[in-house]
């Protein structure tokens, strides 16, 4: 199946794709041959009798880089669906319902701070509603075997957003995503704390929340409109409070997250040509016993004329949580088969758009504007086989008022030799500017004045056919007030065999701020609005191993030290608001502080039967913190082995 990021069909392959089939492969003396079994009921197809499906054949040899495809196609055509063969001869194909079920048990042992040994059991199925819609449902639904999520350091007042990796989420979930998204599935399962004790503080809480069952419906109708639903319910969780009660201290139990129903809806309609579409989507999130809903509704279209040259998108969105929101988005982009690409968007979100019970928007108040130009060579000429410069500006304003709060001008040229060796440099300036984040952490923070910066980044790699693939990478990142800052990276990856694949990706940062947002002070006649300088170094590398024993038996590996080093000095109080005018402050507390941190996943995985599968799987996450004020260390481990088993079978 081959979609985009709005799910219109001709984008990048969607790799959530795992459905049960077989393959055998022979080399003889007549060369490399393969032979697939797909089962047809894996298939969406129409009811009827005579069926006409597409079909495309690739091939990628690598010691070559060399892609072949039929039909073919000229290198800067976009898309894949538009130009492939048809598939004739098919005739009262079956209309299948088919029931797939997957019981699984899991047993493990967590060490440290929460040592427990643990054990469930759970079940994941799909039932074929017809030939060309599926329903997928799972009973307390168990993704110990996914890789652990990367150690980041946010200094900022706006959440990092972290992949998905849960397999029933990550299935399908093209459909549903959109420019502006109204679901983002990592809210489903999160650390529990809806409900804050008022008196007191959490002394122990669960990391997740348990999802206790989930069900997905996606298909398409005879006239082509596709449908998908999502709903999830989510189980209560309770904390530990301890408070002081006359003088003594004392503990009780606190609900954290009453039972909580996810839902996502959304429908999509062809017009004008078989690429082109309009959707809707909404959601609802409903808690036991809470007046408070929270639901968002969007209308979006992505048009796609001229043999998908011109490229017209737009979303039109509202959000109803104790206010309505109003957000919208719209794009157009041409590319030319030939040499060159432009385009540009706009988008807007009222100050009360709220998303973030069930979607992401990083923040509101926004009106936003770009351009972006390129040219490109896609064919060889000279030492090049291909080459691309591009531009990208971006402005951003305050909802509200129109204070610009960004500023950015981006150039980048990437080039591909010869010998399919790579090299690239990207400037990134950034005009003074304004940021309103601090708000966001406390409504008494004012806009302050940014410093401009000028970001220069450059890039080599090595042939990427080779067993050995290198990658040095720099950036030198100059601010007006604070000074010279950089990141030196080196990526490695080795193939020593055509079953290992080994990589290490490296980097080692230094940043200075001025303006590192510190606290409020606040007494009966002033609130004084603390701000700190700082230096911030960090050495984060990923270890990667994947190792395939057989086509059934397959070694994964992430392994991730994560170091920093935040140090806070120059503290000083903001004198006036949309600037960086501070004066000298006694601050009590010291803010500095180092984390020391080694997270890793390691899964040896085995398919004993098809379908079914063993886990082994060693989760490694220790956290360091040192604090400078205390001139300690506060470290916490929790490891932990378990073994899964599932079972995949047809009744």
């Amino acid at each position: 199946m081959s979609i985009n990021e709005n799910g219109i069909g001709w984008g990048a392959y969607d790799q959530s794709w795992n459905a049960v089939w077989d393959s055998k492969v022979s080399i003889d003396n007549n060369g490399w041959s393969a032979e697939i079994r797909i089962p047809l009921e894996i298939f969406p197809y129409s009811s009827d009798s005579i069926q006409t499906w597409g079909i495309g054949i690739g091939r990628c040899i690598e010691r070559f880089q060399e892609e072949d495809w039929w039909p073919g196609r000229k290198k800067g055509v976009r898309g894949q669906v538009p130009h492939w063969g048809v598939l004739m001869g098919l005739e009262n194909l079956p209309q299948h319902k088919q029931l797939d079920l997957t019981p699984y048990f899991l047993s493990g042992k967590t060490t440290g701070e929460n040592a427990l040994n643990t054990s469930s059991i759970g079940m994941d199925a799909q039932y074929n509603l017809s030939s060309n819609s599926t329903l997928n449902f799972a009973f307390n639904p168990d993704f110990g075997q996914v890789e652990a999520d990367p150690s980041i350091l946010n200094l900022t007042a706006f959440e990092t957003r972290l992949n998905e990796r849960r397999p029933f989420f990550v299935e399908g979930a093209n459909f549903f995503k959109n420019r502006i998204n109204l679901f983002h599935s990592r809210r489903i399962g999160q650390r529990p704390g809806y409900y804050k004790p008022n008196t007191g503080s959490i002394i122990d809480q669960p990391n997740e929340t348990t999802i206790l069952g989930a069900a997905k419906i996606l298909g398409e109708s005879p006239n082509g409109l596709k449908y998908g639903i999502i709903n999830v319910i989510t189980n209560r969780e309770y904390g530990i409070r301890e408070y002081e009660n006359n003088g003594e201290l004392k503990q009780d139990k606190f609900l954290l997250e009453p039972y909580t129903n996810y839902f996502i809806g959304r429908v999509q309609k062809p017009i004008i040509n078989s690429v082109s579409t309009i959707g809707f989507t909404g959601t609802d999130l409903r808690r036991q016993n809470d007046k408070n809903l929270s639901n968002a509704f969007s209308f979006d279209w992505n048009i796609n004329l001229k043999n998908n040259r011109l490229f017209l998108f737009g979303q039109l969105l509202t959000s109803r949580k104790e206010e309505n929101g109003f957000g919208g988005a719209v794009s157009i982009n041409y590319r030319d088969p030939s040499w060159w690409e432009l385009g540009g968007y706009m988008g807007v979100g009222d100050d009360i758009l709220n998303l973030n019970d069930i979607g992401f928007l990083p923040r509101a108040n926004m009106r936003n504007f770009g351009l972006n130009a390129a040219i490109r060579r896609d064919e060889p000429k000279g030492i090049f086989i291909s080459q691309k410069l591009s531009v990208d500006y971006r402005l951003s304003f305050r909802y509200t008022d129109n204070t610009i709060i960004r500023n950015r001008i981006n150039l980048k040229q990437e080039n591909t030799f010869n010998n399919y060796w790579r090299f690239g440099f990207e400037v990134e300036l950034n005009p003074e500017s304004f940021s309103d984040n601090d708000q966001f952490r406390n409504s008494k923070a004012k806009i302050i004045k940014l410093e401009s910066k000028q970001v220069n980044k450059i890039w080599i790699q090595s042939d990427r056919r080779k067993r050995i693939i290198v990658k040095p990478n720099i950036d030198f990142i100059n601010k007006e007030r604070s000074g010279l800052g950089k990141r030196i990276g080196l990526d490695i990856t080795l193939k020593p065999t055509d079953y290992i694949n080994f990589s290490i990706e490296s980097s080692d940062d230094s940043e200075l701020d001025e303006m590192q947002w510190v606290g409020l002070i606040e007494d009966s006649l002033n609130t004084d609005i603390i701000y700190a300088s700082t230096k911030q170094t960090t050495k984060n590398t990923n270890f990667r191993l994947n190792w395939t024993f057989s086509p059934t038996l397959t070694l994964e590996c992430f392994y991730q030290p994560f170091k920093v080093d935040v140090n806070y000095y120059d503290y000083g109080r903001l004198m006036k608001e949309k600037s960086y005018d501070l004066e000298d402050y006694n601050y009590s507390s010291e803010k500095s502080f180092k984390l020391d941190n080694k997270i890793g996943t390691f899964v040896l995985r085995w398919e004993y039967l098809p379908g079914s599968l063993i886990y082994l799987v060693y989760n490694l996450n220790e956290q360091g913190y040192y604090s400078y004020s205390s001139e300690s260390w506060q470290r916490l481990k929790s490891n932990s082995l378990f073994l899964k088993i599932n079972y995949f079978f047809q009744p």
